[in-house]
């Protein structure tokens, strides 16, 4: 299929969901405020959830997942403390004879398993607070679907949806398994106080529970726990992975970002938008508006434009009481827009090192030439995404084929045939030079671009080949990557510990059955 062909399906595609569209417009216009009535139905109970989701949200990231990180923290003291006490189990140090014993009065190693047990229930309570709040926000997310859903939106069937679901669904799967063993370390642990040291069972339960911990832990850590919740705008954004995604970008900044907001959120922005079209002024559409802001927000966000700048570029499509509610809006504010832009930043770096090299080009005033250029990912740990840009600075209408050869990846091969009109400099009246809002949109506009996903097939060191051909298969360009596919330090580092700990667990749990399985041999 060639790029005109991909133009023309892309365009009845859009004009079949314009009439999908206005169809739903026309049924929500005979039922006024029927998707506010919907929700009416069980607001109150959002908004208990939504205020509970807050709190514990809060909680969270000051000491869970972020900040102090006591579920991290805690399960290593408590092994250190089985250690401790371990090597005093014979024996009592005199400073605990002389300052600790009228306050606790039980032998050195019984007060530091004490100490352990009541670690082990505060690390449960943690992890039973972000598990309430793992359930709190998927009923949540759930009864916005059902509510979503009972209006006649396909909400359940958009890209992305089952996904999510699975993705919190693993969440809340993973933190049960680390619980539910801790849990089980916690009854060891408490069981063996019951034992004096000298009993034959203490040291059997002891070390139970010290392998459970250990199981416990390294599964906490092996787990890839998404973070995620409802109650902000961009909040199930971590939940989230692009499912489908376009290969030829007609509008890339709304494409790529696109891709890459969950289902929720896109309802959320599209229901906004719609009210702003109708201030959209002439000559204008909402998707060129969307289109514009996404790329100043970023130009804006890497200062190449200042503030001023950025509001002049967008007056001529909508006017300042306009850009202000844009901004100003309590859930899909600055903000929202700006998590936006830096979530497709981290997953499709490619696209805007690429955008800045053009920014580069344009400004070195190199003309007269096809530019080409490709970019992915140095490191590859999953779908790696490969970018290619095509700039016709020629007088004229090219015809080029594009080649993305790799034994790596699949696909082994993917072939593109590409349009490339011909880029127009802009003539301006005024006698100062144009500025980057003013010349920069254009060029990525006439630009075309490719976004090929590839899934690894091996690991170690990978190579792309990306040949640009005319339509007799001479080669014009051509760019060959060398990537190396393997996690990053971090996600090494973690799965390692994990695996370590695992393995801890499992010597720890083989020990207490160890004399009687070599007596049986005979050893």
């Amino acid at each position: 299929m060639n790029d005109s062909s991909l133009d023309d399906l892309s365009d009845g595609l859009d004009v079949l969901a314009d009439d999908v569209l206005e169809s739903d417009l026309d049924s929500l216009e005979r039922q006024p405020g029927i998707v506010e009535s919907a929700r009416s139905d069980a607001s109150s109970q959002l908004d208990r959830l939504r205020d509970q989701e807050r709190l514990l949200l809060r909680l969270d990231r000051l000491l869970i997942s972020g900040g102090a990180r006591f579920v991290l923290i805690m399960p290593l003291i408590v092994i250190i403390n089985f250690g401790l006490a371990h090597s005093y189990r014979n024996s009592t140090p005199i400073w605990w004879l002389d300052h600790m014993q009228d306050v606790a009065p039980v032998e050195m190693s019984t007060g530091i398993h004490i100490l352990s047990l009541f670690i082990l229930v505060a690390d449960l309570t943690l992890l039973l607070l972000l598990f309430r709040l793992l359930s709190v926000s998927k009923t949540i997310f759930q009864m916005e679907a059902e509510s979503l859903t009972t209006v006649g939106l396909t909400f359940k069937s958009a890209h992305g949806y089952a996904e999510m679901r699975a993705t919190i669904n693993s969440s809340r799967r993973q933190l049960v398994a680390t619980m539910s063993l801790l849990l089980l370390a916690a009854v060891f642990l408490a069981a063996a106080l019951r034992f004096s040291v000298e009993d034959a069972l203490s040291p059997r339960l002891l070390a139970l529970s010290t392998g459970t911990l250990l199981a416990g832990h390294g599964v906490h850590l092996v787990s890839n726990q998404s973070r995620f919740n409802v109650t902000e705008p961009w909040g199930m954004l971590e939940a989230f992975s692009p499912p489908i995604h376009p290969a030829v970008l007609r509008r890339p900044f709304s494409d790529v970002i696109k891709a890459h907001v969950d289902p929720l959120l896109a309802f959320r922005i599209s229901e906004y938008l719609r009210t702003v079209e109708g201030e959209v002024r002439s000559g204008y559409s909402i998707s060129q508006l969307q289109e514009k802001l996404l790329h100043l927000l970023h130009l804006r966000r890497r200062s190449l434009i200042d503030e001023e700048e950025f509001r002049e570029a967008l007056e001529p499509m909508i006017g300042p009481d306009t850009i202000e509610r844009l901004f100003n809006h309590p859930d899909l504010g600055e903000e929202t827009w700006d998590r936006l832009l830096s979530r497709a930043r981290t997953d499709c770096a490619p696209f805007f090192r690429l955008h800045d090299r053009l920014q580069m080009r344009q400004e070195s005033g190199r003309v007269g030439s096809v530019w080409f250029d490709v970019d992915m990912e140095n490191l590859v740990a999953g779908p790696a995404n490969l970018f290619a840009f095509v700039l016709n600075q020629t007088d004229e209408q090219q015809d080029f084929i594009l080649r993305v050869q790799t034994p790596d990846f699949r696909p082994n091969e993917c072939v593109y045939r590409l349009r490339v009109e011909p880029y127009e400099e802009i003539q301006l009246d005024s006698m100062l030079p144009p500025n980057l809002t003013q010349t920069l949109p254009p060029l990525m506009a006439t630009t075309r671009i490719i976004w090929q996903s590839l899934i690894p097939s091996a690991t170690g060191e990978a190579t792309v080949t990306v040949r640009l051909e005319d339509t007799e298969g001479n080669l014009v360009s051509g760019r060959v990557l060398t990537v190396q596919i393997r996690p990053d330090l971090m996600t090494r580092l973690r799965l390692s510990t994990g695996a370590l700990f695992i393995v801890g667990a499992m010597i720890a749990l083989l020990s207490p059955t160890l004399p009687f399985i070599l007596s049986i041999l005979g050893l």
